[in-house]
């Protein structure tokens, strides 16, 4: 999740609050029904609703400090330590009142704790759940040898009944668990959410030139690669702006790139299908056309090298330029690699440049 530490901590201490309500309700709401207060312990009920009433209430009023000291290095630092911790504490208190190795408690500790695991860094994880992993253990078997009170919320009778048959403990686990559980499925699903989209903006910056938006030359090698792994015959085509330089050191960098972007722009719209453009680097560009002879290549070369030396590039309201560019195209052999077949139209390429510019060239054994 894309949040600060702190903005993490307010999230878990409202969604705690919100936990806090819940079991203030349920424990209420048994109590005053005449056919389930048999099952609370009577003896317990002003302690219990008044602890809990007090973490809900600090629950909420830790947002406070959270949020008001947000920019304080000292709360950055520190304040996400005590809001867990305190979080982490009523949770426990919770879980022994109901009984501390009961599905709801073992069940929400995982969940809480895997959550965390995702949520937080592993070092605020690691130095408050440990101990508290630990706490947790003892008190089991403290519980387990009668030396420590077993589910206090419950009256005797509950205890002293089979859990699994009693309809009333399994409901009452249901109900304290379910939110814990809806709570960390949401919240997983968001950091899954947000993980799949930054590895999907990773994949894209790994092959997309940032600047003009078509590949870069990278994922233009790995194209390449794949339809020769694929035995699939395609022509190729290099492309370089006519005194490009010029441009840039007369009009500065902005028309420069202002300048590849309209011709990314063209190339990209008068390519069909499975054809592919990319940046080469710097001012070149490359195309990969499947499955296409010489004299189509040549065509869409030819085509893309009209647009390009009629596009207007505007340097303010009154004063416009024009682009040209230099083509060579090269067709591919299942006997030659990717690399001989950049090379072949980077040759023919260089033959329009010294032939005078501003045209388009065939490697000569292509014909």
């Amino acid at each position: 999740m894309n949040w600060s530490n702190l903005n993490k901590s307010m999230l878990v201490l409202f969604l705690g609050g919100i936990d806090h309500i819940l079991w203030i309700a349920w424990y209420l709401g048994c109590s005053l029904t005449p056919s389930l207060q048999h099952w609370l312990n009577p003896d317990y009920f002003k302690f219990h609703v008044t602890r809990m009433s007090i973490c809900c209430i600090l629950s909420f009023l830790l947002i406070w400090p959270c949020h008001y000291y947000r920019h304080n290095v000292y709360a950055q630092t520190y304040l996400p330590y005590i809001s867990i911790i305190f979080f982490s504490l009523t949770f426990i208190y919770g879980g022994y009142t109901i009984g501390i190795s009961s599905p709801a408690t073992i069940a929400g500790y995982i969940s809480l704790v895997t959550v965390g695991l995702v949520l937080f860094e592993r070092k605020i994880i690691y130095i408050i759940f440990i101990p508290i992993t630990i706490y947790l253990l003892i008190a089991i078997v403290l519980s387990m040898l009668g030396k420590m009170t077993y589910a206090p919320v419950y009256s005797e009778e509950v205890n002293r009944s089979i859990l699994i048959h009693n309809e009333f403990w399994v409901y009452s686990q249901l109900y304290l668990y379910i939110p814990i559980f809806f709570a960390g499925l949401v919240l997983f699903e968001v950091l899954l959410t947000q993980w799949r989209n930054r590895e999907k903006q990773i994949n894209e910056i790994s092959q997309i030139d940032p600047l003009t938006g078509i590949y870069n030359r990278r994922k233009i090698a790995s194209n390449l690669s794949q339809i020769q792994q694929d035995q699939q015959s395609y022509a190729l085509v290099l492309l370089d702006l006519d005194h490009f330089k010029k441009i840039n050191d007369s009009y500065g960098h902005d028309v420069g790139d202002q300048v590849l972007k309209k011709v990314a722009k063209i190339l990209s719209a008068n390519l069909r299908g499975e054809d592919v453009v990319g940046r080469f680097g710097g001012e070149e560009f490359i195309l990969v056309l499947k499955n296409k002879s010489l004299k189509q290549a040549m065509d869409i070369a030819e085509r893309c090298r009209l647009e390009i030396e009629k596009e207007p590039i505007y340097i303010n309201k009154s004063t416009m330029i024009h682009a040209s560019a230099s083509f060579g195209v090269a067709l591919s052999k299942l006997s030659l690699s990717k690399e001989v077949i950049i090379r072949q139209a980077d040759q023919a390429l260089y033959q329009a440049k010294d032939s005078g510019r501003n045209q388009v060239k065939p490697y000569l054994d292509s014909i």
